[in-house]
């Protein structure tokens, strides 16, 4: 009895909290949620007062579709063949994610798909895709070889290409090739976006226009299929099956990866849970645990490829399925996986391309010195150690973010208790652990709502998981707080 009016007052709470962070969020209210001071140097999310350019109507139909997933996932269909639910249920959420995300960009003047073109297209939005087609990256083995040397010219034209790896020059690079020898292709994106029958000035062509948009989608498919590995690194730390599934569904309506269209960042946090599905999978002891360490390890290698910050991400995912997986006896077990994985990334990350010229110690240096000219060392690091939880707490959603600070509190109650421990507790533990160093690291000021999205499928199932939660009615309690709160962003921030 004690145990349920506790979780009586938590939902109290979280309802509250997120009534008064919707409330105050289109009169502004509380500017400081938006963050301390606009960029430069610090940063603040913009505020659109008129509210979006139309109303959010598709938008609001996916979370609906969404919404009706975890209601369905209560049925008796569900409960009698839980297993073939949970698949339908990661399906779901994979296609309705996709449609939320292109109904939530109806905010902006333009259509959905010329706002994804325009954005990929856009220098200051990401830049990668500006790199891609210029002259220097026409061929890539040449743009791999001088890439560390041309970092600091790009500091200056192609800020976020110049702190990254080669990967996402190269990830445009190839749907550019890809667009040129396929017209059908081409003509066929820039038909559905509306793009008009004519030629462009070198060095943007048809073919480059039809990249651009056929990037921003593929990346935006990529954050909403985390939802798979999401619902595995469930099921595999304990959850039920439709709690697992459930989970996967609310992956899909949480505001950062909804509103953060099109970024690496989305697309990174399924390399980033794959992993660690992988890594805490291999550590069963099954005869393919090997074959799933060097998995995960490829997975990893695409990620640091993608963005050197993505090391802190797969260290705290690494470090949580070591914690859950493993107690002393499997210790030396962990140990084994999380070493082949190691290697196998790094050879993925950097040795392959030093292979081909490539030069990843140089360039690593290089960008994290231009990274920490540009956007650490200017700003505050005290100011951050406060508002980069903020940040985080409304990207993430405050059902998820309050679920996890009460979720770790339950936790220490049964280390006292003589239930223990298990292994959903160890992850927990690690997984907020983890969060914390990073936080007191100060190497991200700023902006955590987008840059950390590849952490937030690891603390939605250490916030919200449980052997058989959330249940139906919670699901839809926190999905309905954060369908509202994604849709209330999508409307007033300009994200």
């Amino acid at each position: 009895m004690a145990a349920r009016e506790g979780l009586g007052r938590t939902r109290i709470l979280v309802l509250l909290a997120s009534a008064a962070v919707l409330v105050s969020i289109p009169s502004d209210l509380v500017p400081m949620l938006r963050g301390p001071a606009p960029y430069p140097p610090e940063w603040q999310w913009a505020f659109r007062p008129d509210g979006p350019a139309r109303p959010l109507l598709a938008a609001a139909a996916g979370a609906l579709g969404l919404l009706a997933l975890l209601w369905a996932s209560g049925t008796g269909w569900a409960r009698e063949r839980p297993t073939a639910a949970r698949r339908a249920l990661v399906i779901g959420a994979v296609l309705l994610g996709c449609g939320l995300q292109l109904g939530l960009l109806a905010r902006e003047p333009g259509s959905p798909l010329r706002t994804l073109l325009s954005r990929a297209r856009s220098r200051s939005f990401t830049s990668y895709h500006t790199v891609a087609i210029s002259p220097e990256a026409r061929d890539p083995g040449e743009f791999l070889r001088r890439h560390a040397e041309r970092l600091p010219d790009l500091s200056q034209s192609a800020k976020h290409a110049a702190t990254h790896p080669p990967g996402p020059v190269l990830y445009y690079r190839a749907a550019v090739a890809l667009c040129e020898v396929s017209p059908s292709l081409t003509e066929g994106l820039l038909e559905a976006a509306g793009v008009p029958d004519r030629a462009f000035r070198p060095p943007t062509t048809r073919a480059t226009r039809a990249a651009a948009l056929l990037g921003a989608l593929l990346l935006g498919l990529l954050g909403t299929l985390a939802s798979w590995p999401i619902a595995g690194l469930a099921a595999g730390l304990g959850v039920g099956d439709l709690a697992a599934g459930r989970l996967a569904v609310l992956w899909a309506l949480l505001p950062g990866p909804a509103l953060m269209v099109p970024q690496f960042d989305q697309a990174l946090a399924l390399p980033v849970v794959g992993t660690t599905a992988l890594l805490l999978a291999a550590q069963a002891g099954s005869g393919s645990a090997l074959g799933r360490a060097g998995a995960a390890g490829i997975l990893g290698g695409a990620a640091l490829l993608t963005s050197y910050g993505a090391a802190a991400f797969l260290a705290i995912g690494g470090f949580a399925a070591m914690a859950a997986g493993g107690g002393r006896a499997g210790l030396r077990r962990s140990a084994a996986v999380v070493s082949v994985a190691t290697g196998v990334a790094g050879l993925v990350a950097f040795g392959l391309p030093a292979l081909l010229g490539h030069q990843p110690l140089r360039a690593l240096l290089t960008a994290l010195s231009i990274h920490r000219e540009l956007y650490t060392a200017p700003r505050s690091y005290t100011l951050w150690l406060l508002f980069n939880p903020l940040d985080l707490a409304i990207f993430l959603g405050v059902p998820v973010a309050l679920g996890g600070l009460f979720a770790l509190v339950r936790s220490a109650r049964r280390r006292g208790s003589r239930a223990g421990v298990g292994p959903l507790d160890r992850f927990r533990w690690a997984v907020f652990g983890g969060l914390t160093v990073l936080l007191l690291l100060g190497v991200t000021r700023g902006e955590v709502g987008r840059l950390w999205i590849p952490l937030m499928p690891l603390l939605l199932v250490a916030s919200l998981g449980g052997p058989d939660a959330p249940d139906r009615r919670e699901s839809l309690v926190d999905g309905v707080l954060l369908a509202a709160l994604t849709l209330i962003l999508g409307s007033y921030w300009i994200t």
